[in-house]
């Protein structure tokens, strides 16, 4: 009877640690899950501040970017601005240092060409006046005596125009030199070509019959 009663109380005592241990978990359940709830929200607070935070950096550097480009394509108009105004407030070409037959001997051979600049020279006791000009694209510097003939005449010349009789002497002569500037040279009854040779700098005189005269 002892061993049994020892036993029933044993069971008891086993059944009532289990519902105390159940008790205590149920109790102890809705705690964690609320914690775990919070744990969630503050994590998700946290994410959504950063993600904010970088928005915001991202925002800052796009305007800030703009922001440059803004200025420098301001200081980039205001230099255009500055070079047009420069430009306008250059003195415009003086013709009145240029006699009227000059000046109409200018006109009348060059209707289209635009004076860029005018100046009077004396070389050995000879009064002579200088006309540089554009006509188009063509550049065009003369000189005239006092009575409107043309002394001497200096015009542009584009490597492709220049006479096939230039050309051949050019390519038997100075062999892998390439022309860096040319000018037709026109000084009473005297027609040459004067070339600028490169890539060591070399000044060669042709006439238009191939000849080189220095």
């Amino acid at each position: 009877m002892k061993l049994k009663s020892w036993l029933v109380l044993l069971v008891a005592a086993a059944f009532l640690f289990s519902v105390s241990c159940k008790e205590k978990e149920d109790a102890e359940g809705p705690e964690k899950g609320e914690a775990k709830a919070k744990t969630a929200v503050v994590e998700k607070s946290e994410k959504s501040e950063a993600v904010e935070k970088a928005e915001k950096s991202e925002k800052k550097e796009v305007g800030e970017k703009e922001e440059i480009e803004k200025k420098e394509e301001g200081e980039e108009n205001e230099k255009a601005e500055a070079g047009e105004k420069e430009e306008a407030a250059k003195p415009a070409v003086d013709l009145k240092v240029l006699p009227e037959a000059v000046l109409t001997a200018f006109k009348t051979a060059y209707p289209n060409a635009v004076i860029k600049g005018a100046s009077k020279e004396v070389e050995n006791g000879v009064t002579q006046y200088e006309v540089e000009s554009m006509d188009g694209t063509l550049a065009r510097d003369l000189l005239y005596a006092p009575d409107g003939k043309p002394i001497e005449i200096e015009e542009a010349v584009a490597a492709a125009d220049l006479p096939a009789a230039v050309k051949a002497t050019l390519a038997k002569d100075y062999p892998g030199y390439e022309i860096d500037k040319a000018e037709f040279l026109t000084k009473g009854a005297v027609k040459q070509y004067e070339l600028t040779l490169k890539p060591k700098i070399l000044g060669v005189t042709i006439d238009p019959n191939g000849k080189v005269i220095k």
